[in-house]
């Protein structure tokens, strides 16, 4: 009876443990400060908050601390900010796309992306050239300095592919020529369409801020209908959002669950951030050949149904298990108290 009992115990330890993903990171061994110069405005950050001067010329400095035993490589690359399609403000796109809107690329004004060397338990100074443009720019000029700890490639030998493990660190860089920013921000809608996003289909409508100045505590409600209907086909809001100076974003609606449908369509769209609020109301068409090619590539329903079903069944023989060594439990004291 006890090696039986110790038998199913040991069945449903294995079974749980194969519901346990466990995932473990390296720590980064390197820091990256930002060493501030006089003309920082706010110097409680740890960014760059700089006014400067038309045709100012002036060498930042960031400092690169390496913790580790041996020496490394970092790469450290100026950049443009945008908004990602999270709604959140990226510093790190190296190749990011400048906006329609945007008059003054940040990006344009600092020195090209460097490689430095730093040895092993030492520090080095690294030097990123800034040329303010002649002519007065308003508002905003956003950015950030992308460091990249390179490391050394791992290759998996059964399919030839070259993976690289690498940790980034991100400074932020703003520029502004006056102490007061009197700017706001203001919101436009553009295309309205149906979208794959990691296979997944959506509805994705692109909001852009044309104005150089940061959009903060953006908030999102949108719905959609069948042109002609008020009956909410897909719901959507989110908040805690932000966007960068002149940027734009697609902002995705729906859980990506759904089979799309060919037909006419009409976004209402809310949108309220830094006491300001836009509305819109748009039509727009999801044709036979775009519903049918998204439908066919997507990760649907069927493939969440099956995980579903599995972890069905899975929980349904735990179940069992538990209550099956239960019965012999309640079973052997019987025999006992006989």
């Amino acid at each position: 009876m006890k090696k039986t009992f110790w038998q199913l115990v040991l069945l449903v330890s294995v079974v749980l443990s194969g519901l346990t993903v466990t995932a473990q990171a390296d720590d980064l061994n390197y820091t990256v400060k930002a060493d501030l110069p006089t003309n920082q405005i706010n110097k409680k950050v740890s960014y760059f908050d700089l006014k400067v001067k038309p045709g100012q010329k002036q060498n930042l400095t960031i400092t690169i601390a390496n913790n580790d035993n041996q020496q490394h490589r970092y790469t450290v690359s100026p950049n443009l900010a945008i908004t990602n399609d999270n709604g959140i403000i990226d510093y790190s796109q190296r190749k990011a796309k400048a906006d329609a809107s945007l008059k003054f690329n940040v990006k344009t004004a600092l020195s090209k992306q460097q490689v430095v060397t730093v040895p092993a338990k030492a520090s080095k100074k690294v030097t990123i050239k800034l040329t303010v443009p002649k002519q007065k720019f308003r508002g905003v000029a956003l950015g950030g300095i992308n460091i990249v700890q390179e490391l050394k490639t791992t290759k998996k030998k059964s399919s030839g592919m070259a993976i690289d493990n690498q940790y980034a660190y991100v400074l932020g860089l703003q520029l502004r020529e006056t102490d007061v920013i009197r700017i706001k921000p203001n919101m436009q809608l553009h295309q309205i369409k149906a979208a794959q996003l990691n296979y997944r289909n959506y509805v994705t409508a692109n909001l852009q801020n044309d104005q150089p100045v940061i959009m903060h505590g953006l908030k999102i409600k949108s719905y959609v209908t069948t042109a002609g209907s008020s009956k909410k086909l897909l719901v959507t809001s989110k908040d805690n959002l932000a966007m960068a100076p002149n940027s734009n974003f697609n902002f995705a609606m729906g859980d990506g669950s759904q089979q799309l449908k060919a037909g006419k369509y009409t976004l209402h769209l809310t949108a309220t951030a830094d006491k300001g609020k836009w509305k819109f109301t748009r039509n727009f068409t999801i044709t036979d050949k775009e519903a049918k090619h998204l439908n066919d590539t997507a990760v649907g329903d069927k493939v969440q149904n099956n995980y579903f079903w599995w972890f069905v069944a899975l929980g349904v023989i735990i179940v069992l298990l538990l209550g099956l060594i239960i019965w012999l439990l309640l079973k052997n004291r019987r025999r006992q108290d006989n």
